[in-house]
Parts: C-alpha cells; sequence; structure tokens
C-alpha cells in the first residue's frame, strides 16, 4: 500500500462515514443518508435512490460485487439486488477448491483476500473490446478475530517491519499486544500486491481505474482521538495517471461518487443526472490540510454523535479542533459548538424522515437514473 500510494492519487487524512461495515456500502456507492440506524437498516423501505451502480449501468456498464463472506450481512445484498447489480458473488458462489480463512469454533467470516481476488481474476473475461465494467470487491480478513491463513510467516512480517520502522524495544513491546491485528493488514497488503501484479499480466489493465479504500477504521488498536475512528486510507491509482499526487484535505466516502461521476462526464461524455441527491460534495484536492466540507458520521448503528465543519469536529457534546495529521484538541469555543450543533440538527431532522415519508429524489430522475435493468 505504502509503494502504491507513492504513484497514485494519495489522499493521506481520508474518513470513512462510518464506524462499522454497515455504513460503507450507500456511503461508497450512493452518497447516501442513514436514517435513523443506516441506510441499509431500512431492509425493503429502502427508498428509490441513484447510485453510481444505477447511473454507470444506465450508460452501458456492466456491475457485479465481490465479497468472500455472507452478502446478506447487514442487509448488503439487498441493497446491491435492488441496484440491478449484475453479478452478486459471495461465500455462496465459490466452487470448491478455493480456501476459507481458520474458523473459530466453527465459525470463519469466509473466504481469505487471496482466495478472492484470485476468483475474482478467474470470473471477469479479459479483452479490450469488452463492454465497461464497474466491479465491487470486500475483502474481509483483517477483521476480529484477525486469524488468517499461515499467520506465522505474517507475524514474522510484522516483526520485519517493526524493524524497518527503527521501533525501539519498549513501543515493539506495546505493538506485539495487537500482533494479530497488526499480521492480518500484512496478509492483506501482500494480497493486495499479488493481485496488482496479476492484474498487470491483463489487457483491461491499461483501461482501468482502481479506487482503494478500508471501510472503517480498525477500532481493535487503540486510537490517538476521537476522528481517528473514521480514518482510512483513499488511493485512486490507474496506469492512465499522468502524474501521482498527495493530498492532506479532509474528505470522505460521501464525494467519490459526485467526483468520479463528474470526471467521466468531462472526460468520456458520460451521461449523469442534473439534479444529485449526494451527500457528498466531491474530493478536496487541495495539497495542504483544509476541510471544506460539512458532514456527519455514523459510528454504529445507534449512535450519530460525529459532525465535522471546517476544521472543527463534533463529538456529542466535545468540540474538537482538528490538525494537519487529524490530531485533535479539545476547545472551547460556544460560538462554533453552536454553528456545528445547529447544523448537525438541521441533518438529523432531515435524515429522520429517510424511509418515512422523505423521497431521495425526484420520480423524473429516478425513472431515468435509478437503479432500473437498462
Amino acid at each position: 500500500m505504502d509503494s502504491l500510494s507513492g504513484k497514485s492519487l494519495y489522499w493521506k487524512n481520508f474518513l470513512s462515514e462510518g464506524g462499522r461495515t454497515f455504513a460503507v456500502l450507500p456511503s461508497l456507492m450512493a452518497s447516501l443518508p442513514f436514517s435513523k440506524n443506516g441506510f441499509l437498516e431500512l431492509g425493503d423501505k429502502m427508498p428509490p435512490h441513484a447510485s453510481l451502480y444505477s447511473v454507470l449501468k444506465f450508460n452501458g456498464y456492466t456491475t457485479s460485487f465481490y465479497y468472500g463472506g455472507d452478502a446478506g450481512f447487514d442487509n448488503m445484498s439487498l441493497f446491491l439486488k435492488k441496484n440491478h447489480v449484475d453479478e452478486l458473488r459471495d461465500i455462496q458462489s465459490f466452487p470448491g477448491g478455493y480456501v476459507k480463512l481458520p474458523a473459530v469454533n466453527g465459525f470463519t467470516w469466509g473466504y481469505n483476500d487471496k482466495e478472492l481476488f484470485r476468483y475474482y481474476l478467474a470470473t471477469r473475461a479479459d479483452s479490450e473490446s469488452k463492454s465497461p465494467e464497474l466491479n465491487v470487491i470486500l475483502t474481509v480478513a483483517s477483521h476480529n478475530p484477525f486469524l488468517v491463513n499461515d499467520q506465522p510467516e505474517y507475524v514474522s512480517k510484522f516483526e520485519q517491519r517493526m524493524d524497518e520502522l527503527g521501533f525501539e524495544n519498549p513501543k515493539k513491546d506495546t505493538y506485539r499486544n495487537y500482533k494479530l491485528q497488526y499480521s492480518s493488514i500484512m496478509y492483506t497488503d501482500d494480497a493486495l500486491r499479488s493481485f496488482f501484479q496479476e492484474c498487470k499480466k491483463r489487457k483491461d489493465f491499461a483501461n482501468t481505474i482502481f479506487v482503494i479504500t478500508g471501510d472503517h477504521r480498525m477500532p481493535e488498536i487503540p486510537m490517538s482521538s476521537k476522528i481517528d475512528r473514521y480514518h482510512v486510507p483513499l488511493i485512486i491509482y490507474s496506469p492512465l495517471l499522468k502524474r501521482n499526487a498527495q493530498f492532506a484535505s479532509v474528505s470522505t466516502h460521501f464525494d467519490i461518487v459526485p467526483s468520479l461521476l463528474s470526471f467521466l462526464k468531462a472526460s468520456y461524455k458520460l451521461k449523469v443526472p442534473d439534479q444529485a441527491s449526494w451527500m457528498g460534495e466531491g474530493l478536496d484536492t487541495a495539497r495542504n490540510f483544509r476541510n471544506v466540507h460539512q458532514y456527519p458520521l455514523i459510528q454504529t448503528k445507534t449512535d450519530i454523535i460525529d459532525f465535522i465543519m471546517g476544521e472543527y469536529h463534533l463529538n456529542g457534546s466535545s468540540l474538537y479542533k482538528m490538525g494537519p495529521d487529524l490530531q485533535e484538541e479539545s476547545v472551547a469555543d460556544q460560538p462554533i459548538y453552536k454553528r456545528l450543533k445547529n447544523a448537525f440538527d438541521h441533518f438529523k431532522r432531515r435524515n429522520a424522515g429517510i424511509g418515512n415519508r422523505a423521497g431521495i429524489l425526484p420520480d423524473s430522475v429516478l425513472n431515468k437514473y435509478g437503479p432500473t435493468k437498462h
């Protein structure tokens, strides 16, 4: 990931919109509000909406979703079916010959990341003349209980990495308290390296844009601040890139869909809605640290207590000021506190109607760009 970020567009202060996986698909694929307990929790009451899936499908793309576990988890499969995703491949789809993650008391989350990538490559036709595709892959190895195949090898790589970073022995001892978590990260990193090595052999590699992010931060490793709960990488890599860049500005999962569609419209004449329901405004490409957005963040299905606006972060009744590496300091500034609280309350009032009476988009837009079988 480190070497790839140096050849990519890399946002180092990027945030997930949720503290758990339940929030990632609506935020990342459709820039949708949360509703009371997360958009997916609405189940059959999820209101019709536009998404990256539906807009690209309208423009002739074929779409897919790959996951090593059970896509029924958190109603993900229902969301994907409502978006008429062409191929949904999960734990039920894998044929024989693929290896799952180690089980604990008979339970495993599903197939390991290396096997997930291998399955993806085996099932995607490689042709320069095929129709364009939107393919989404969700990995699961860096997840509690953090047991991976060939674990001793990755614990060894974890130790090697601490040496490379020049850690002193006391610091190493602290990090070893989380050796399973870190070794699972080393495993996923290795799986990504192998995946890109295989992708480079394909004809469609030269014409592909890869977007890599995390669904949420790993909370089992202690966090340095309240906002750290949402800190994930965003790397956009492609052989089509003319130059690499690193951005210190803050953006979130909400911003990816509007930016991708804006880029595709400008560069490839993609047809996109004139009216949009995106929560996001687009990725900020400022090199310096700043935050031009104001967004809520949902930590768990019952906790919508975080809101960011400018360089400030409201967490419950506490106000923090964010710094260049997302470090935070507590501040007492009543006017700023009130401004954030008022904006947050305004969002909550509008958000409360989602799935009840409030629509997402006008029917005229939904009939054209909503999830239909184009």
